[in-house]
């Protein structure tokens, strides 16, 4: 399978479980590494993009960032030996 070559080469630094995981997608799907993640990228791309028009993009954004701050709220309330301890 030859490999389309047109565009511009863009390299990223991927942990290796990640990497395994796509490679065995990628042999299921009998294609090559980098095609099956241009494949994902495309597809989210373009989801992406569908959502920005609609809003959606900006209220997940929203939501990710209230879910980041309260597991951060959640972990101190958890380390808390004393209510003096959740003052800070």
């Amino acid at each position: 399978m030859v490999e389309d070559t047109k565009g511009k080469k863009i390299t990223f630094h991927c942990p290796d479980e990640i990497a395994e995981r796509l490679d065995r997608l990628a042999e299921k799907a009998d294609i090559p590494r980098s095609k099956l993640v241009l494949n994902i990228v495309e597809i989210m791309l373009d989801f992406l993009e569908t959502t920005q028009k609609v809003g959606i993009l900006q209220m997940s954004l929203l939501l990710r960032d209230a879910g980041d701050k309260l597991k951060d709220v959640a972990k101190g309330w958890m380390e808390r030996k004393s209510l003096k301890d959740l003052v800070k």
